[in-house]
């Protein structure tokens, strides 16, 4: 799939735009706060939400809250070339739209209608932030896949927060709390099984496909490398066919446990301890990675996602790049801007000396919510 043009009208900065897209690469340009992230955002609205994740009442020009504001999206799809358009008004304060024609009852159903992916600034935190991004970013790529995982996850969640519960008011009394404690470990060990196999199914894929993207993305000067670290099993290693020895395995670990978490009156154990280790070289990327290494472990697992996605929905996803050139050498510049073959490319950048290399696709200047054709 691909987009051929977007019309706006009072979306934040942007007072009023009209462009067509090439089918291939196309490139915003200009200093910070100009409008480029805001078209990039404009697109991923029509599609489901904002992946800034703001509130529909933040598009609205903070100088005009009257402004009535108006999106059109049209893209084709890989099939039928048919001419698809999104129609996304936010009027009065109510949010209108329409899907060729046809009424819907909010963005999110329209999410998967065409398929994309999406680097910001952000997702630079995956290799060096919280542990929480991380597995937040493994379930995040999982759900995109299947919703299974999104009830499996949401029931684990639940018995988590009960069994905070009970270790929160517990009395000190071992046999008490044990027994309190035995539906919601249940839940938790079913539950965790099946996340921990949600999560691991598509990290393998990752795991192999963002090696060899990294790869190429340094000319093979350096190796990506990347651990699951699973608190209950200790291992990527999994063997999913012994369900019987898995459940034994996670419920003995949540068991011996229970006297240090009577203490501290929180579950040690579980998918929502696991994290994901970065390696460059066999050292490890949360502590010796440079800046530049980092964005493009972030962009590497970004475009195994697309991967993903034409793997299992037999189509090319968009892919949205914001900021992503700024802090990379020009061999990684250069892969960026001619080697994401099959999909369509949106990239934003600062500095027009990024674009030397150039030779296909369009570029707009950005300037004051304006785009003009470079």
């Amino acid at each position: 799939m691909y987009i051929t043009k977007i019309t706006i009208q009072n979306f934040r900065n942007i007072r009023e735009a009209e462009l067509e897209f090439d089918k291939d690469l196309n490139i915003f340009v200009g200093r910070n706060a100009q409008g480029k992230t805001n078209i990039c955002e404009a697109i991923s609205v029509c599609l489901g939400g904002s992946f800034r994740r703001a509130r529909f009442s933040q598009y609205i020009p903070m100088d005009n809250p009257e402004a009535e504001v108006k999106i059109k999206l049209y893209f084709r799809d890989d099939i039928t070339n048919r001419e698809n358009i999104i129609d996304y008004t936010i009027r009065k304060n109510n949010v209108l739209i329409n899907y060729n024609g046809i009424k819907m009852k909010d963005a999110a159903e329209l999410y998967g209608v065409l398929k994309y992916v999406v680097f910001i600034p952000e997702h630079l935190n995956l290799i060096k932030g919280a542990p929480e991004l991380r597995r937040d970013y493994l379930d995040d790529v999982a759900l995109m896949q299947t919703q299974t995982h999104f009830k499996k996850l949401t029931r684990y969640n639940k018995g988590l927060k009960q069994r905070n519960n009970i270790l929160s008011v517990n009395n000190g009394d071992f046999g008490t709390v044990s027994e309190l404690l035995a539906p919601w470990n249940e839940i938790l060990v079913t539950e965790g099984i099946n996340v921990t196999y949600g999560r691991l199914k598509y990290f393998t894929f990752l795991k192999k496909r963002a090696a060899e993207l990294y790869s190429e993305l340094t000319n093979g000067a350096e190796k990506l490398s990347m651990q699951y670290q699973s608190s209950a099993f200790k291992t990527e290693s999994i063997d999913f066919n012994n369900i019987d020895k898995l459940y034994k395995k996670y419920l003995s670990e949540l068991e011996k446990n229970l006297a240090a978490e009577m203490k501290l009156h929180y579950t040690l154990t579980g998918v929502h301890r696991d994290d994901v280790n970065f390696f460059i070289n066999g050292m490890s990327a949360r502590e010796f990675a440079s800046q530049g290494q980092i964005r493009s472990i972030a962009l590497a697992l970004k475009l195994s996602e697309a991967d993903i996605i034409r793997q299992k929905n037999k189509t090319d996803p968009v892919i949205i790049l914001d900021d992503i050139l700024s802090e990379l050498d020009s061999i990684r510049r250069n892969y960026i801007i001619h080697h994401i073959e099959k999909s369509q490319v949106f990239i934003t950048c600062c500095n027009i000396n990024e674009l030397s290399a150039l030779t296909n696709g369009k570029a707009w200047n950005t300037e004051n919510g304006c785009f003009t054709l470079i």
